[in-house]
């Protein structure tokens, strides 16, 4: 099992992927070259630009021993209030990262995800990925609003990316 400890605000986070977790990966084609895509999605604030239910994000440093921790505060739009996550890894050269959810209105707990960039052809392949469970619905209906969540923001980036 992976496990990664930061201190985040004064407190330890312990993310661990659960044994059992309900899970979504979704993908998108774009005709836009790798290094493209990743020049509007790689910065771990940039969601702002691209995913059409974040109104704004607020991005922090935390230092947990020596290593800089990215936090995002993400503003949703309809006054639904803040999520928070925390950056857990991120491979420039690689174009991905991943990040795992601390609080805010989303029906998961146990929530790490990555987002990716991949060469496919002339163009790229975005694929968002997570492993969560359920909190406060259903497996089906947290699937589903994740899976939302996530057909949203690769449209976001489609558009952006088409300008």
């Amino acid at each position: 099992m992976k496990r990664i400890a930061c201190t985040v605000l004064g407190a330890t986070l312990l993310v661990a992927e659960p044994a059992h977790a309900l899970e979504v990966s979704r993908s998108r084609d774009i005709p836009v070259r790798p290094d493209a895509v990743w020049a509007l999605i790689g910065d771990f604030c940039a969601i702002q630009l691209w995913h059409p239910q974040v109104q704004r994000c607020v991005l922090s440093n935390d230092d947990d021993d020596g290593i800089r921790v990215q936090i995002r505060g993400l503003v949703v739009k309809g006054g639904l209030g803040t999520i928070v996550e925390v950056e857990t890894a991120r491979d420039e050269a690689g174009m991905s990262y991943s990040y795992s959810f601390i609080q805010g209105p989303l029906p998961v707990r146990a929530y790490n995800a990555t987002l990716a960039v991949r060469p496919n052809g002339t163009g790229a392949t975005v694929i968002w990925s997570a492993t969560f469970d359920a909190d406060g619905m259903s497996d089906a209906e947290a699937v589903a609003d994740i899976t939302g969540v996530f057909d949203a923001g690769l449209a976001g980036i489609a558009r952006e990316t088409a300008r």
